[in-house]
């Protein structure tokens, strides 16, 4: 057993940039790797801003801790805030958009070969090691 405590979570945040919103910098530390290493458990925090997502080969749960988090897609909105939990699958494309500085842990399975690989260069901008 373990407790992860906030100060650990904020501490070890590395710099997450995205390819569809270039402006947009949010933060994110992969605290958790299953022994297998087939799950990933992130904490993740972020300005008010957008980014396209097309999820591929893995789902993604995430909890809201703080803000708001809309998931829009084929003219829907989705809009989960603090407290709320929300299920993105593999297949699944949208624009994610945070109204307010939102802050989530998500937890994601499978951790495929592409997601270590861009974990991997989050971490090498900063010299951190991930265990």
């Amino acid at each position: 057993m373990k407790v992860f405590t906030r100060d650990e979570l904020i501490k070890g945040v590395v710099d997450h940039p995205y390819d569809s919103n270039p402006s947009l910098l949010a933060k994110v530390n992969f605290f958790y790797f299953s022994k297998d290493r087939k799950m990933t458990v992130a904490y993740y925090e972020s300005p008010v801003g957008w980014f396209d997502v097309e999820i591929n080969g893995f789902d993604e749960i995430d909890f809201i801790l703080e803000g708001e988090v809309e998931l829009i897609a084929e003219g829907k909105t989705l809009t989960a805030r603090p407290g709320d939990c929300f299920l993105i699958q593999d297949g699944d494309k949208f624009r994610w958009r945070m109204t307010k500085y939102s802050k989530m842990l998500f937890f994601i399975y499978p951790l495929t070969e592409q997601i270590e690989d861009l974990i991997a260069r989050f971490y090498k901008r900063t010299g951190d090691l991930i265990t």
